[in-house]
């Protein structure tokens, strides 16, 4: 049985949802801005981090667990931190682009 996590959902762009999934991308980036300080004071680390792509279903996904979150003030983002891919769906890895 998988252990539950605090659970973030929000969008991405599909470029960065297939490099996740492929394993290229280890860092997530969002602004640091009062919504997301905010989301992030709500939960404790490790959380899931849901990324879609895209509002009409069927939606390609990914899910991963962030194990740090870091600021780097001066680029003005929180890097979130992905530990490994926890799953995806609606997508064709090996294509890489969404299942039809």
């Amino acid at each position: 049985m998988r252990e539950t996590y605090d659970r973030i959902t929000t969008t991405i762009e599909r470029q960065w949802l297939a490099e996740i999934i492929a394993g290229t991308k280890k860092i997530e980036y969002r602004q640091i801005k009062p919504y997301w300080t905010k989301r992030f004071a709500k939960v404790s680390l490790p959380l899931e981090l849901r990324l879609l792509n895209g509002m009409n279903p069927p939606v390609p996904e990914v899910t991963v667990l962030i194990h740090r979150i870091t600021k780097d003030r001066r680029a003005g983002v929180y890097r979130l931190h992905i530990k490994k891919v926890l799953g995806f769906k609606h997508w064709d890895k090996r294509r890489q682009r969404p299942k039809r």
